[in-house]
This record gives C-alpha cells, structure tokens and sequence, in this order.
C-alpha cells in the first residue's frame, strides 16, 4: 500500500483553504499552519469546502508551525508580504529535498534573484530573507486561477474548480518527473494543472491581469464584472496593460495575450470581488508591492514610463491608508 503524499499548507485563507480541504478530502496527509479564530476553527470542525460539486467538511491536523518531519511538498499560500514572518514557522519541515510551491501574487522572489528581475528583488524579498529559505532549485513556480472566498474563519467558497499552472523555477524549459509526480497529486484531488516549460510567462500574464484589476477594485470597490463591462474602467485597465506590457517586453517576455483578449476575461468572471478588494473590505494590508511596486521598480530600472500604474498603486495606498 502507498502511503498518502504529506503535505503541509502554510496559510488557510481563501486559498489556501481551498487547495487544504481538496488536498484533504482527496485522502493527502494534510497538516495547515493557521492562526487566530480559523486555527480555532479547523481544530474544532474541520475545514469546510463550499464548491460546485457541492459542499463538504475535512478534517485537518492545524497548529501555528508546520511539523517537525519533512513533508512530500510544502505549499505557502499567504500574502506576499507575509512570507518572510512564515518561514521561522515552517523551517523545520523542510529540507534541501523538499519541493516549495508559492501560491502567492506578484513577482516571486526567485524571478528576483539575478537576470532581467534583479532591479525588483529588494521590493519582493527585502534582506534576501526568503531567497535564503527556498533556494530556487526547490521551488516550484506557480500561478493561481481560483475564484474562491472564505465567508467564515474554516468556511471557503470555490465558485470554479480551480487551477494551478506551474513550472520549475530554476529550470526553464525542462518539465521533470517530480514536477510530474506533484501533478498527479494535485490532479487527484480535483485541482487542475497545467504544466509550463517557462513559468515566467504565465506569471507576468497574470500579474498583468492582477494589477490591471486589484487596485482599481479598491479605488472603485466593483467586482470584475463591472470593470470588465464599463467603459471607463475598460479604458483605464486597457492603460495598465499596455504598460505591463511595455515593463515585459524589457524584461523579455513578449507572450502577454491581446488586450481585447484580458478583457472578455475580466467581463466574464461574475461579480466576483478581487482578493485586493476582498483584502481592503477585512482591513488587511494589500499586495502592493509585490503586484505593483515590484513592476514600477523594474520599469525605473528600464526607462519605460508607467504613469497609470503609479497613479493607481499610489492612490490605492492611500485610500487604504484613510480606511484603517
């Protein structure tokens, strides 16, 4: 008999919860690092999936650290800015064999490290804290498409069956057996995959769509829908594309969708309120450095000029700033 993949989720928010309670529910040996009222929660009821195939309750083994045997695959599904206070937390479940996979926004702190992203690093991993803890050669690149909410602490939503689109992060252009093993695990519990030879692109294609919607859902507390319908949010987020794309092309990645193309995604995905959104309703601190300023740092650093997106990123701090 084979024994069941141990993997240990770091962050049960939205999700995280979600990817935990599929994980689980799958019959995965999963351990979650939570806190406060959810830890409370998931220890007292478990984790609870409301999704399209309808609704379920699994039970998870949850404290504030990770545990101390190494896990088959750790995944870290926080906010990026709070990735450096995890790794105290999880350090003794990893160990240089241990694949990592970031489910976070922005640009990851491994793309950082040297190349066409170094001008970024010191934004996304100030004092090289996480480069430290997850070397790039054991970490899985990542990106997220989860329409997902967590209405209550344990209780998340999954309005579509999501999708992780991953690649090694310091091996473009090769997709190995380990990669592939992760696949089957994930692809088990109902999570889809897609496989990427070069993660970077997929990754710049969503953080394009990221920063052409979060703060602008802050700024005008709509949901996608109605960005993605009015025109004049259409023409301010088309603005934001045109100059990610510009920051992307300096850096090499040229495969960023059509505008026209973003945007019927964007009209199409429901009145789904974005995680920034989501994050400014709750009074928690948003993702703007790693989605925002990390870009503006990289465009400083290739003279191309993005107007739009600093006026965005500076009047969304502001505006969370006066809600506090």
């Amino acid at each position: 008999m084979v024994d069941a993949p141990k993997i240990c989720v770091a962050g049960i928010g939205a999700l995280g919860g979600t990817f935990a309670a599929m994980l689980a529910h799958s019959g995965a040996n999963v351990s979650v690092v939570a806190r406060g009222a959810t830890l409370q929660a998931i220890r007292a009821r478990g984790l609870e999936l409301q999704g399209p195939a309808g609704t379920f309750c699994t039970p998870v083994a949850a404290a504030e650290r990770a545990p101390d045997t190494r896990q088959d695959l750790l995944v870290l599904a926080v906010k990026a800015h709070q990735l450096a206070t995890l790794v105290p937390l999880v350090k003794a479940t990893v160990d240089a064999g241990t694949p990592v996979l970031p489910i976070v926004n922005g640009i990851p702190w491994w793309m950082t490290v040297d190349g066409p992203f170094e001008s970024a690093h010191e934004t996304v991993d100030p004092g090289s804290v996480l480069t430290a803890a997850f070397p790039a050669a054991q970490v899985i690149g990542c990106v997220a498409y989860a329409f997902a909410s967590m209405p209550l602490p344990a209780v998340v939503r999954s309005d579509r069956q999501p999708k992780l689109v991953l690649g090694r992060a310091a091996q473009q252009g090769c997709v190995d057996a380990g990669l592939a093993q992760i696949e089957n695990i994930l692809s088990t519990a109902g999570i889809a995959v897609e496989l990427s030879a070069d993660i970077r692109q997929p990754i710049w294609t969503k953080l394009a769509f990221n920063l052409a919607t979060n703060p602008l859902s802050v700024l005008c507390e709509a949901t996608l829908e109605k960005m993605g319908t009015a025109e004049d949010s259409r023409a301010v987020i088309s603005d934001v594309l045109a100059e990610v794309r510009a920051v992307g092309a300096a850096c090499g990645l040229t495969g960023l969708p059509p505008t026209s193309a973003l945007l019927d995604v964007i009209a199409s995905a429901g009145p789904h309120e974005t995680s920034m959104l989501q994050d400014f309703c709750a009074g928690r601190l948003l993702e703007l450095d790693a989605m925002g300023e990390a870009v503006t740092s990289l465009a400083g650093a290739y003279g191309v000029p993005t107007p739009t997106i600093n006026t965005l990123v500076r009047l969304t701090r502001f505006k969370a700033a006066q809600c506090r």
